[in-house]
């Protein structure tokens, strides 16, 4: 440090200058400073701010809380008006509901009643048809049954012929033919009068009928059987007949595709057998000399490949 420094220093203390007091906080008549007064006034006025928010706060709740009570007041009345307009609402549909079941028992009942009309009266007219059919003429069976050892053309012709006839019945009319038949065939059971004996005797006489009845029915079930096994094998055989007939598909060597075309066409000559199973290493000529002269002593020779001369040809 420098003289004038060290100097300059000296006169910023001199000793002349008085010396200075520390200064006191100024004193109210409370005996409070001015900064306690002032954070005590602070204080007040944020208490008074707090005061008034909170104030307000409760006016504003109690708006809201009056607007949510009548809200509820108003959902519970809409509530109960709902309530009772839905038991109003079931009760009548309670009401509409019975009386559709009960119309619709109503018209359940006088369906099956016309029903059950419709059936007594169709009842009423099949049994008065029959009526009328029996006191016009007997029934005739719509049925011929032949026995196993019969060979009758006649018989047959006739089956067939009821067969043509019974296809063009409606099936009403088979079923009351049917009805009167079995009626005519099947006669009343009168055991009014018998005694022990004649009743076993009845019943013996119904099983061995019943026994008849059954082999019958047998026999004419499997010749039914035989007679389709013979048709499907008929139909079959047909079929492959039918099949080695088509153009192009024959495997007859005796047949003549070009004479199915060409009706002028000269006929077909074999010149190899149907029964070779390898190529044949002959020529043409060979063949046709081997399988078209039938045997003969001298078979022609085949033509020279060679050109003949103008001296050999005259």
């Amino acid at each position: 440090m420098t003289e004038e420094d060290k100097q300059r220093r000296r006169s910023r203390f001199s000793v002349d200058d008085p010396p200075r007091r520390r200064s006191r906080p100024d004193t109210v008549e409370d005996g409070k400073t001015e900064a306690e007064m002032i954070l005590e006034m602070n204080r007040k006025k944020r208490l008074e701010e707090e005061a008034l928010k909170f104030t307000e706060y409760e006016s504003q709740r109690k708006v809201e809380r009056e607007r949510e009570e009548a809200e509820l007041k108003a959902l519970r009345e809409k509530s109960i008006r709902r309530k009772k307009e839905r038991e109003e609402e079931a009760k009548i549909m309670a009401e509409k509901r019975a009386i559709e079941e009960k119309r619709l028992k109503e018209e359940a009942e006088e369906k099956k009643r016309q029903r059950q009309e419709e059936e007594r009266r169709k009842k009423e007219e099949h049994e008065n048809r029959l009526q009328e059919e029996e006191n016009k003429s007997p029934p005739k069976p719509n049925f011929v049954i032949t026995k196993r050892n019969r060979q009758n053309s006649e018989s047959s012709v006739g089956n067939v012929a009821k067969a043509k006839e019974d296809m063009t019945k409606s099936k009403e009319q088979l079923d009351e033919e049917k009805a009167a038949i079995l009626k005519q065939r099947v006669g009343p059971l009168t055991i009014d009068g018998l005694n022990a004996e004649q009743l076993i005797a009845k019943a013996r006489e119904i099983h061995q009928k019943i026994y008849q009845l059954e082999s019958d029915k047998y026999d004419l079930e499997q010749r039914h059987k035989r007679q389709q096994y013979d048709m499907m094998e008929l139909a079959e055989r047909a079929r492959q007949m039918n099949k080695g007939k088509k153009k192009g598909a024959s495997s007859d060597q005796a047949y003549d595709r070009l004479a199915d075309v060409y009706p002028s066409a000269p006929p077909k000559i074999s010149v190899c057998s149907k029964y070779e199973r390898h190529t044949d290493g002959r020529s043409f000529f060979e063949r046709r000399n081997m399988f078209g002269t039938k045997g003969t002593d001298q078979p022609q020779k085949a033509p020279s490949a060679e050109p003949q001369t103008a001296e050999e040809e005259e």
